[in-house]
C-alpha cells in the first residue's frame, strides 16, 4: 500500500510530534523518579490520548460506519500499542535508559525490511545509507556503554522496537475502511481499556503524592498524547518507513530537552551525533523530492 503524498507540512508536523514524545519522555524521566509507578503512568497517557483524539474526531465530525473487521483490526492495533509500551517500560526498567532507548531505536531498521518484504518501499543506498548514519548518531547522542546489559531487557526492548514496527505496517492496512482520526481513536480507547484493566486488576494504580510528581505525570500524559496521536494521524500521508526515518530525531529532542530542562550537559561528541542524524533525515527528505 503506498503512502499518500507527505509534504514538507506533513513531516514538519511529524517532527513536532517527535519533540512532544521527548518532551514526555523527560517528564516520565521525573515522575518515575518521584515516585509514579509504570502502570499508572501508562494508564492516564493512553486515556490522555483518547480524549486527545476524541476531541479531534468530534471537531471534525470523523466518524465512520464501522464493521466487525474494523473493530477487529482497530483490537489488533490496540494490542500493538499495549504490548510496545509495556515492553518499553520493562527495558526501561531493567537497562540503562540510554541503552534501552538505542536497542529501540533499531525499529527503523525492520521497518525498511517489512516495507521491502511487503513492496510497499524500496531499499535505495541513500535510505540505507540514512538508517546507518542515524543509528550511529544515536549512538554518540545517547552516549551508550556495555556495562549493564541485561538479556531480558534487552530482549523487551527489541521486542518493543518488532511491536512498534508491526504497528507502524499494519495500520494503513487493518480496518481500511475507517478513516485516520476514528481508527485512532477506536485504537486508544481499547488500549487504554486493557492497560487500565491489567493496572486496576493487579491493583498498581497508585496516585503520587508530591506536586512535582504529579508535575512529571502531568507532562508525560499530555506530550505523550499529542505526539503519539498526531503520528497515527500522520502515518497515512507520510507511510511507515519515512515515518519511521523522521522519528530518528526523537532520541535527539530527548537530549536537548533534558539538557534545557534539566540542566544534562551534551558533549560535543552528543552534538556531533545530533548533527549526523539531522543530517540523515535531510538527506533522505531530500532524496525524496
Amino acid at each position: 500500500m503506498k503512502p499518500a503524498a507527505g509534504g514538507g507540512f506533513a513531516v514538519a508536523g511529524l517532527l513536532l510530534c517527535a519533540a512532544s514524545l521527548a518532551s514526555g519522555h523527560v517528564s516520565a524521566r521525573i515522575a518515575f523518579g518521584h515516585g509514579v509507578n509504570l502502570l499508572t503512568a501508562a494508564t492516564l497517557r493512553a486515556f490522555c490520548a483518547s480524549l486527545v483524539v476524541l476531541l479531534f474526531v468530534l471537531s471534525r465530525r470523523a466518524f465512520s460506519p464501522v464493521t466487525r473487521g474494523d473493530l477487529a483490526g482497530s483490537f489488533v492495533l490496540a494490542l500493538g500499542v499495549v504490548g510496545q509500551t509495556l515492553l518499553i517500560q520493562l527495558a526501561v526498567k531493567r537497562l540503562p535508559v540510554t541503552v534501552a532507548i538505542l536497542l529501540f531505536y533499531t525499529y527503523p531498521f525492520f521497518t525498511a525490511l517489512v516495507s521491502a518484504l511487503t513492496g510497499d518501499h524500496r531499499i535505495t543506498r541513500t535510505l540505507a545509507l540514512s538508517l546507518v548514519a542515524a543509528f550511529s548518531g544515536l549512538l554518540l547522542v545517547l552516549g551508550v556503554s556495555p556495562a549493564g546489559v541485561d538479556a531480558w531487557g534487552v530482549a523487551a526492548a527489541v521486542g518493543a522496537a518488532v511491536v512498534f514496527t508491526g504497528t507502524l505496517t499494519l495500520t494503513p492496512r487493518l480496518a481500511p475502511g475507517l478513516n485516520a482520526p476514528f481508527r485512532t481513536l477506536l485504537m486508544f480507547t481499547a488500549a487504554t481499556a486493557v492497560i487500565g484493566g491489567i493496572a486496576v486488576g493487579t491493583d498498581n494504580v497508585r496516585w503520587p503524592s508530591e506536586q512535582i510528581a504529579w508535575a512529571g505525570l502531568a507532562g508525560l500524559a499530555a506530550f505523550y498524547a499529542l505526539g503519539i496521536v498526531g503520528l497515527y494521524l500522520l502515518l497515512p500521508r507520510l507511510g511507515p518507513m519515512q515515518t519511521a526515518v523522521v522519528l530518528n530525531m526523537e532520541p535527539v529532542f530527548v537530549a536537548v530537552i533534558s539538557w534545557l530542562a534539566v540542566g544534562e550537559r551534551l558533549t560535543g561528541l552528543q552534538l556531533a551525533g545530533a548533527a549526523l542524524v539531522v543530517g540523515a533525515v535531510i538527506a533522505n527528505q531530500a532524496r525524496r523530492r
